[in-house]
């Protein structure tokens, strides 16, 4: 059959890759790993972001967002760690 559509989402599936940080940092039952809003997991400076963190929604933007916060948030942690 044929479909008029205007777009499509492409569904990948909800499975965190996040196998490598399960013996380090904090996840929940699911592999998700688990930050605070400033993307900080619970060592101190490692950092998640993107759809592999807890969160509500995920999508390209929300993970961008992520990824911004983190760098803002990483450069601060680094720029402490010199003084």
């Amino acid at each position: 059959s044929r479909l008029d559509i205007d777009g499509i989402f492409i569904y990948i599936g909800l499975t965190p890759n996040s196998k490598f940080a399960f013996d380090l940092i904090q996840t929940d039952e699911y592999g998700y790993i688990i930050t605070n809003e400033e993307m900080e997991t619970n060592i101190p400076g490692i950092y998640a972001v993107g759809d592999v963190r807890k969160k509500s929604l995920r999508q390209v933007v929300t993970a961008c967002a992520d990824g911004a916060i983190a760098a803002s948030n990483a450069q601060k942690y680094i720029e402490k760690m010199k003084s």
